[in-house]
């Protein structure tokens, strides 16, 4: 028998039996598990059980005042009161949820239900109460349903338009952003008619493309555009999830909806800028890449792949690639990219490489470590300059064969003027000589002719020494045009010129040129005819060299009072009782040389007050040439 029987049981005894059963009654109610309390028909307590007095730790007079005291919480009193006093009045049962004070003052939540008991007439002769202890359920209840609204709050705060569909994928939920972002109330949107918000040109696709995710019963997406609360669409990614139960039967399906428009926008961008500089990478015939030494990572452009006859997309060791740079420019690719991994300064090269079907080309490469990007990789560029090469060759070439022209012209030039000039006053001192001598042999020789005609052939020597005197003239030297020359700038200009020219003979340049020398007085296109003689000197000396690579040093630096600049080759050298013959006039070791070269030179340094001079290398093959100038030009008095 429950506790509602037992209250009911009790109140419907007859009076007189009543008063036998008081003391049955009291001990019947306090074995009740749980808190008992009878009142008479006028809503006043009567009878407490013993749970209620152990609970509460108050007597029943104090109780009695429950409606004016602490026994109800303050916030659940008028709540109470209201219920209570209206059940009374009609006499119908109460069912209240409120807190009651413990003896120790806490308050605990307990289920109130109160059930008028009548006799045989329906009158209410008294209520039976029956207080439940719901705390913990409460407690937890409350606990969920706190859980519920953060999550749900949490819903609402995500930035992107999440929902909830049932197993056939119709939509019961959406959250706020959802509905701030559509501009329309959830009952709007429930069922299918969410598609209201999808654009009229991705609604038959999308809805194919969710039926077929709710058949395939995984995981799926898709991408459409839908229509923002300002009339605005904008491109979403859809993906959805299946949630399973214990059997493994889909109950919902939630989703999730993220703007992509911003990324898809710049997507879009990034792929036009690709394309463009693809195009202008293949019209300029100029790849990129970019290098990681650790971990071993190569990134191409397409036009590097057709640059070097790979298959574009496939991965290229470095080793593949070092097979295809020319045998001859092995030496200073490797140069070029130390030197590029070595520095944040950019580094300019040219070199050649061997395609794998054959291809001869020339390529342009420039390259920097880049300190900014995480892993410092060599960011490079290479350009197919092979045409405009091979046209540079062809000119220079032609350049050559017009200069060997006009110097081969010059000198018959110079020949023809020299003979012209000398040959009429010679044409007369023969003549006169000869009859001169005819006068002479006369039996009678007419001794006053005779001495006319040696005045005759005094004349014309005469004539013919001005003739040579006018020609020393016109080739005398002459004071140089002076100007302030940094000489490391000057030899820079002459480095650039001369490039194509040393590469074309496979010749590695290495220049240590300093910065901050002091100006020298000197005429700067004869200082640097000089250096140009001696980089040609020093390229023809290597160009029989095939066991070493062709290395050419070119250094400036102060010395003493004055600059120096020295160039060193590893070609064939020379022995040291050769040097002082270098310098003379004429004297030449190259099978069409002239001799002049380094005779003039020297005299061109000389002239401004320095001096030239050489020496065979002693730490390894080869020779150096070097000269000396003054800060401050000197007059030399020739």
């Amino acid at each position: 028998m429950n506790q509602t029987a037992v209250c009911l049981l009790l109140a419907r005894l007859p009076d007189e039996q009543r008063r036998r059963a008081d003391e049955i009654e009291r001990l019947i109610v306090d074995a009740i598990p749980g808190l008992v309390v009878l009142l008479d028909p006028a809503g006043e307590i009567e009878v407490i059980n013993r749970e209620v007095l152990e609970y509460t730790g108050r007597p029943l007079e104090h109780l009695r005042e429950w409606a004016t005291n602490d026994t109800v919480h303050d916030e659940d009193l008028p709540h109470v009161r209201r219920i209570f006093t209206r059940s009374i009045v009609v006499g119908e049962p109460f069912n209240i949820v409120q807190r009651l004070r413990r003896h120790d003052g806490a308050y605990r939540w307990f289920k109130h239900r109160g059930w008028p008991v009548r006799d045989s007439n329906g009158n209410i002769t008294r209520w039976c109460v029956l207080l439940t202890d719901i705390d913990d359920q409460k407690r937890a209840e409350d606990t969920i349903r706190a859980t519920e609204l953060d999550l749900k709050r949490i819903i609402d705060t995500i930035p992107a338009l999440a929902w909830s569909a049932r197993p056939d994928g119709s939509a019961d939920f959406v959250n706020q952003h959802y509905v701030d972002y559509v501009g329309l109330p959830l009952d709007k949107l429930e069922g299918w008619a969410w598609t209201i918000a999808v654009h009229p040109d991705d609604r038959d696709m999308l809805t194919a493309a969710w039926r077929a995710i709710i058949a395939s019963g995984q995981a799926g997406e898709a991408e459409a555009r839908f229509r923002r609360h300002d009339g605005q669409y904008r491109r979403f990614l859809l993906r959805a999830s299946p949630f399973h139960d214990r059997t493994g039967m889909i109950t919902r399906w939630y989703g999730l909806n993220t703007d992509i428009e911003d990324l898809k926008r710049i997507e879009e961008q990034l792929r036009r800028s690709h394309q463009h500089l693809t195009d202008a990478q293949r019209l300029s015939k100029t790849g990129s890449y970019t290098s990681y030494l650790d971990p071993q990572e190569h990134f191409w452009s397409e036009e590097l792949y057709r640059i070097c006859g790979f298959e574009v997309g496939s991965e290229v060791s470095v080793e593949q690639f070092w097979s295809i740079v020319h045998p001859e420019d092995v030496q200073l690719y490797q140069n070029a990219i130390e030197h590029a991994f070595g520095g944040d300064a950019a580094y300019d090269f040219v070199f050649r490489i061997i395609t794998e079907s054959g291809t001869l080309k020339y390529l342009q490469g420039i390259a920097h470590r880049d300190e900014r990007a995480p892993g410092r990789p060599l960011v490079g560029a290479v350009q197919d300059i092979t045409e405009r090469k091979l046209a540079e060759v062809a000119l220079d070439k032609l350049r050559s064969e017009l200069a060997d022209m006009a110097k081969v012209a010059s000198l018959g030039t110079l020949t023809a003027s020299i003979a012209h000039e000398v040959n009429q006053p010679l044409s007369g001192i023969m003549t006169n000589a000869g009859t001169c001598l005819e006068i002479l042999t006369d039996d009678q020789p007419d001794l006053g002719l005779a001495l006319e005609t040696v005045r005759r052939t005094i004349r014309d020597g005469q004539r013919a020494a001005e003739v040579i005197a006018r020609l020393r003239a016109l080739f005398a030297k002459k004071d140089p045009v002076t100007e302030p020359v940094d000489l490391s700038e000057a030899t820079r200009e002459i480095l650039a010129l001369s490039m194509s020219e040393l590469q074309r003979h496979g010749v590695i340049l290495r220049s240590e040129l300093a910065d901050g020398l002091p100006a020298v007085s000197a005429d700067r296109i004869q200082l640097q005819q000089v250096i140009v003689n001696l980089l040609h000197n020093a390229s023809e000396a290597m160009i029989a060299i095939d066991d070493r690579p062709r290395q050419l040093l070119v250094r400036t630096e102060q010395s003493g009072k004055g600059v120096r600049l020295t160039v060193s080759d590893v070609g064939v050298g020379f022995n040291e009782e050769d040097i002082d013959k270098f310098f003379e006039p004429f004297f030449t070791t190259k099978k069409t040389g002239m001799g002049i070269g380094l005779s003039v030179s020297r005299s061109i340094i000389e002239s401004h007050g320095g001096r030239l001079w050489a020496s065979p290398n002693h730490d390894g093959p080869g020779a150096t040439f070097s000269f000396w100038l003054p800060h401050v030009f000197r007059t030399v008095v020739t």
